[in-house]
């Protein structure tokens, strides 16, 4: 059997290319500069960083290749604003791992294909295109879908902070602290990516001149926390007209915790859910286990 250079160099493309994917789903090394800049202007989404600042190769690769991409709006018209907003991920970089996957998925069935002949197994022209079709949908949707439930678990930390910021803000309104003071007060503690996010939201609203319960409800939407929304509204009620919001706040945090609760119970039932498959093909491996031999003596004898 021999081997031909084509083939030794479309080895080790495709092999290069699975390597770059696995390396840019890595955690990433944010440099100082632009965790600082993010800081000052958190509704602003981060540029790529530069290679010197000590990014890794194939993350800014496909920095690169995404902001590419976002010059055509095409794709960008399509991206998930709001979860990329609410994990402060740049378009562009999710964008380029896109293209990162796509390539692996349109390789991977290329190099199986590839072992496959080298084992003098040929198969037709268009199961190698339809594979490689299929897996690069697949991959492209992985990267998205993954872009989703971290979002969907960043959500959920905004909920409990926030459930934890109805009591605490409640607990200062009794101690007759004014609404803006108990925000601040609630907001001080807390090191979580929510209790930064909303704690940066308030003092720039102090800085600027607004009501901090107006910032809140702006990055209640721009985050699509619905549940960011409700201290806002009372605050605004006990801010604006002195209303005693005790009560409600603490109705609030019950309410907020309900559905946590919910949420959670829910999870534990799809949990459960999807463990039926693996027993059900347990048990049909067993009873196949057990009636083969039967089966085979019948049939020889």
């Amino acid at each position: 059997m021999s081997l031909s250079v084509a083939g030794m160099v479309f080895g080790a493309v495709t092999t290069g290319g699975a390597v770059l994917a696995v390396r840019s789903a890595l955690p990433r090394r944010t440099p100082l500069a632009e965790v600082l800049r993010r800081t000052h202007s958190p509704t602003v989404q981060p540029a790529p960083a530069p290679a010197s600042a000590g990014g890794r190769g194939p993350a800014v690769w496909a920095d690169r290749l995404g902001a590419r991409l976002m010059e055509t709006s095409a794709f960008a018209a399509r991206l998930p604003a709001r979860d990329l907003a609410l994990l402060e991920m740049a378009p562009a970089s999710l964008l380029g791992r896109c293209a990162l996957y796509g390539l692996a998925g349109l390789l991977i069935p290329q190099w199986i294909v590839f072992l496959l002949r080298l084992g003098a197994i040929t198969l037709p022209f268009a199961v190698p295109v339809a594979a490689g079709v299929g897996c690069t949908l697949f991959m492209v949707f992985k990267a998205l879908d993954d872009v989703r439930s971290k979002a969907r678990l960043r959500r959920r930390e905004y909920r409990y902070y926030t459930a934890s910021l109805l009591e605490r803000v409640a607990l200062a309104r009794s101690s007759d602290a004014g609404a803006a003071e108990a925000l601040a007060r609630a907001v001080e503690s807390g090191d979580g990516a929510a209790a930064v996010r909303i704690r940066d939201a308030v003092e720039h609203a102090r800085l600027a001149g607004i009501s901090p319960w107006d910032a809140l409800g702006r990055l209640a939407a721009e985050l699509d926390v619905p549940e960011l929304a409700r201290p806002a509204a009372s605050l605004a009620l006990a801010g604006e007209e002195q209303a005693a919001v005790y009560d409600q706040l603490e109705a609030q945090a019950a309410v907020v915790r309900r559905g946590l609760l919910a949420d959670r119970k829910e999870a534990a039932n799809e949990a459960t859910e999807a463990m039926h498959v693996p027993a059900l093909a347990i048990v049909f491996l067993m009873a196949a286990f057990l009636i083969a031999p039967a089966l085979v003596r019948i049939t020889t004898f």
